[in-house]
């Protein structure tokens, strides 16, 4: 196993060694290209701004984002798409882990910025546990553990556990950066199928 499992069932706040090939920015140039996958529902920048766009008659997905759209908010923030555990076979087995871990459902958010200096989400909190895995380029991560400080740069295969409720705040210290949050659900008994379909 790649994560303490004594140490994330304490749920207090900690880094660790997660896995090192979770997800590459090969992986997300595919999703960036699916239209699935860049839907209103689970393609979200920073920012706010509303982007519109015409829509085709072949389109069976008629929000999801056209490219150009993508660029432009790229440009200007950074993103994620969530209902992601299963955007590839590691990590949907990670997911997988943690729901072993947790006895909860878990789904993953992958977070990414092509420029250190875009609009980021800034200091916040999560409504459930979350380990978030660096999977390409460094950041520094701020865990406000009650009057202390936890901080560390993390980079590929490190990982941060932060509990429900308290506040974190990751600066990317590269041009480029790519990470992984697993939220563990507060409650719930709906697992998704972790079984991978293989063409043999």
């Amino acid at each position: 196993m790649l994560v303490n499992k004594t140490k994330l069932t304490s749920l207090k706040p900690h880094f660790g060694q997660g896995p090192s090939n979770l997800f590459t920015y090969k992986e997300l140039e595919a999703l960036l290209n699916l239209r699935p996958f860049v839907n209103n529902k689970r393609f979200r920048p920073t920012g706010g701004k509303e982007y519109h766009w015409p829509v085709y008659d072949w389109f069976t997905d008629k929000d999801s984002w056209p490219i150009s759209c993508i660029k432009d908010a790229l440009s200007k923030a950074s993103a994620y798409i969530n209902d992601a555990s299963r955007a590839n076979e590691k990590i949907n087995k990670f997911s997988e882990t943690l729901e072993k871990i947790f006895k909860r459902p878990t789904d993953c958010h992958i977070y990414f910025s092509l420029n250190k200096n875009v609009q980021s989400f800034g200091k916040h909190r999560d409504q459930s546990h979350n380990v978030i895995v660096v999977c390409e380029g460094k950041i520094n991560f701020k865990i406000y553990d009650g009057d202390k400080v936890l901080e560390k740069n993390l980079s590929k295969g490190d990982y941060a556990f932060i509990p429900v409720n308290v506040d974190h705040h990751l600066t990317p210290l590269t041009s480029k950066r790519l990470s992984c949050s697993f939220p563990i659900a507060p409650d719930g008994e709906k697992f998704d199928e972790r079984d991978w379909f293989k063409i043999t």
